[in-house]
């Protein structure tokens, strides 16, 4: 971008890396920066005052203040200017880094990772984010980012990094603090808002995201990778199949639950994988007792159903297919599972054969038949 552009930044959750034992911390960490052009700035700035007056009082606009109406209303508002909302989104429980566990060096070693993508994408900008800790804490990341992260040079001198108050110094940090509550509420599982695909669809035309650990995601960008026509039917497909049945009578609370939010992900990120726990995080809101059987079972029932969710083999988590070799290696890990014990029943039935000719169990039973039809094939297929 050749203008400059004006970067305010805000945090969803906590640094501690602890989630289980202490009640209600957050399982993710997300950072957020609301993007907004030059040309655009002053406008900003009314807008923001404007929606403070209408929705707050004049007060600062709070996301944490804010119930699902007036929270969609301040989206549909803000829109009318041109932003981008960019969120790196940690998953703490992920985390095994000890040092990590540090505050300090926690908010450095990420505001490092998520504020490069910016200095390589922008010649000219201004940073702002918002005072947090102790004025020491705050000098420490200031003096950190500019030495580790950029420096104002001869060739780009107009590169700034503040810390500053959100009331009285840069207001438009309270935009950043609204859109972080907003993508905290889609994506962190512990914490995720019963209304979060209704706030997804309102931002996601302005939303780009990233997840920590890195997976497959283009970062500061929707993945816009050119895909085979027929791997691009087999999404249509499979997204079809989902939505057809959320919009049945036959969808339970917990199946409806769990593949809004595995449709979600897809629509952030096609490739990415949802794991177990973070699935299980999602159900709890509909059923306490969640677990990962519960998860496997509730899973397996909707297979059976013929809602397509497939794991991958080598990998974890489950997710709606984007593409055939998704589907090939769903077949695939099943494949290697069966092959296994077909061919130990085969030897166990040929051992049993040698002694009592005989005796042929598969013969003894019409089920056990089946399994004899099913040797017979992967041994002359050479299947192993």
């Amino acid at each position: 971008m050749k203008n400059k552009a004006y970067i305010y930044f805000d945090e969803f959750g906590n640094a501690f890396l602890d989630t289980e034992s202490k009640l209600g911390t957050p399982s993710h960490f997300i950072y957020t920066a609301v993007v907004i052009d030059e040309k655009d700035i002053e406008k900003a700035k009314d807008l923001r005052q404007s929606i403070s007056n209408q929705f707050r009082q004049g007060s600062p606009i709070k996301s944490s203040k804010l119930n699902i109406e007036k929270r969609l209303k301040i989206i549909s508002e803000f829109k009318k200017i041109d932003f981008g909302v960019f969120s790196l989104v940690i998953d703490k429980r992920k985390i095994d880094n000890k040092n990590l566990e540090d505050k300090t060096v926690f908010y450095k070693f990420f505001q490092r990772i998520f504020l490069t993508q910016f200095v390589e994408r922008y010649e000219s900008f201004e940073i702002y984010f918002d005072k947090i800790g102790e004025e020491k804490f705050r000098e420490s990341l200031s003096n950190y980012i500019g030495k580790r992260v950029f420096q104002p040079t001869l060739f780009q001198p107009d590169r700034v990094y503040k810390i500053a108050d959100d009331k009285y110094e840069e207001p438009l940090i309270q935009m950043a603090d609204f859109f972080s509550g907003c993508v905290g509420k889609i994506y962190c599982s512990s914490h995720k808002d019963k209304n979060a695909n209704e706030i997804f669809n309102e931002i996601n035309d302005r939303l780009f995201v990233d997840f920590y650990p890195y997976e497959t995601s283009n970062y500061l960008g929707k993945y816009n990778k050119d895909i085979d026509i027929s791997d691009k039917k087999v999404g249509e497909l499979c997204l079809k199949i989902v939505l057809d049945y959320l919009q049945s009578d036959n969808a339970t609370l917990e199946e409806t639950e769990l593949l809004k939010h595995l449709l979600l992900i897809y629509k952030t990120d096609p490739y990415r994988l949802s794991e177990s726990y973070e699935l299980v995080n999602v159900l709890s809101r509909v059923n306490k007792k969640s677990s990962i059987d519960n998860l496997r079972e509730l899973i397996s029932s909707l297979r059976y159903k013929g809602i397509i969710i497939v794991s991958i083999e080598g990998k974890y988590g489950y997710k709606i297919p984007n593409k055939k070799n998704d589907l090939i290696g769903f077949y695939n890990r099943y494949l290697k599972s069966i092959i296994p014990m077909l061919t130990i029943m085969s030897i166990a039935n040929n051992q049993i054969r040698k002694e009592y000719f005989d005796i042929n169990i598969f013969k003894e039973n019409e089920n056990l038949d089946l399994i004899q039809k099913f040797i017979n094939i992967m041994e002359f297929s050479k299947i192993e």
